[in-house]
């Protein structure tokens, strides 16, 4: 069989490379294409290096979302002085011990952007996904330059963010450079800032906002975007990565899907032309997965070349979705577990779980 393997990350536990290793292993015997992939998360920068050999990694020291600093990675291409900015290399929930959207801020991703400058960037492309901040795009905005001041015309703190208290804001010393590139952000939701499928509502509860404070949080949110001259809150993307795509939309950046930057890149319609199956994944696939995931847009491009889908995942409500070529859902957990074991053990429950279905997808007609 010619399969071609295209699993994302399985949050906290398996990087999109891995998810595929695991799968391979359980293949052995069969021609198997593995594609990194990622929808703007954890991953998206693996998966552009994957597909770019003359793309090069960029190590630096930087803020992290909490005030600790750490070396975090982003992409060069020198040929086209193109960058690649991953959001989750800085401000991702799993570089987290524990969350508090209140305190934490997006200036990582804004010192990676001024190293990106620094080198002569000519365009960035930031893939939004996998963080742990809601500061709407503050601190990246904040490493370019940009002060935001209270009403006492005082500079306000990076960390914590104090949203509520900004009043105005100082493009002054706004990086010379930042009004000069070409602006990309790739993600996998189109959520506006603001209201009830804003960034609060939305996202606000997995990275740590209570329930009973969503609201108050969406119009401090509201409060802050009142701020900026040009009203960016509505458009498509505003709302990911906890406000970033807000601020990069200030920038003038251009919205693109996460996934078709991938598929664009790792020319993977190329190799579904010539598939028995497509294999993908992440570790939960619930009803976000139909609203941008990278599975769901796999499957999707894989039943126009009438190429079958199999996805595996961690939990899951759903068995099939034959309307976009996926024909059956497999959990990989197969016993009674914690979470956390079930972290600990992906990669070969990920490996059983293949192996269970390989012998009904060799006899599959």
């Amino acid at each position: 069989m010619r399969i071609v393997v295209a699993m994302d990350s399985f949050k906290g536990s398996l990087s999109s490379v891995e998810a595929n290793q695991a799968v391979c292993r359980a293949l052995e015997g069969h021609e198997v294409t593995a594609i990194p992939i990622a929808d703007g998360g954890e991953g998206f920068l693996d998966a552009w290096l994957a597909a770019h050999a003359d793309g090069t990694i960029i190590e630096e020291s930087v803020m992290c979302l909490d005030g600790t600093r750490r070396v975090a990675r982003f992409g060069f291409e020198p040929s086209t002085k193109h960058a690649v900015i991953e959001v989750a290399e800085t401000t991702g929930l799993t570089l987290l011990s524990h969350v508090d959207p209140w305190r934490y801020s997006s200036v990582g991703v804004g010192h990676q952007i001024v190293q990106a400058l620094e080198r002569g960037a000519k365009s960035i492309t930031i893939g939004l996904g996998g963080s742990g901040t809601m500061d709407g795009g503050k601190g990246l905005l904040e490493a370019l330059g940009v002060r935001f001041l209270d009403a006492n015309g005082s500079v306000l703190s990076t960390i914590p963010h104090q949203l509520d208290e900004v009043a105005s804001i100082d493009w002054s010393g706004l990086h010379p450079r930042a009004r000069e590139v070409v602006w990309r952000m790739a993600s996998d939701v189109q959520n506006p800032l603001i209201g009830e499928s804003g960034a609060a509502y939305v996202f606000g509860p997995q990275k740590g906002l209570a329930i009973d404070a969503v609201r108050r949080y969406d119009r401090i949110l509201d409060h802050y975007a009142n701020r900026f001259e040009m009203d960016r809150r509505a458009l498509p993307g505003a709302g990911a990565a906890g406000g970033i795509g807000f601020a990069l939309l200030q920038l003038g950046a251009t919205y693109v899907s996460g996934i078709e930057e991938v598929i664009r890149w790792s020319k993977l319609e190329e190799q579904l032309e010539k598939a028995d199956w497509l294999i993908t994944g992440e570790g939960k696939f619930d009803t976000q997965s139909f609203e941008g995931k990278a599975p769901y847009g796999l499957a999707r491009l894989a039943h126009t070349y009438g190429v079958p889908t199999l996805v595996f995942t961690g939990q899951s409500d759903y068995t099939a979705h034959m309307e976009s070529g996926i024909i059956a859902i497999f959990p990989i957990v197969s016993r009674i577990m914690t979470l956390e074991e079930a972290i600990w053990e992906a990669a070969p429950l990920l490996t059983n779980a293949v192996q269970r279905v390989r012998h009904l997808m060799e006899k599959a007609p």
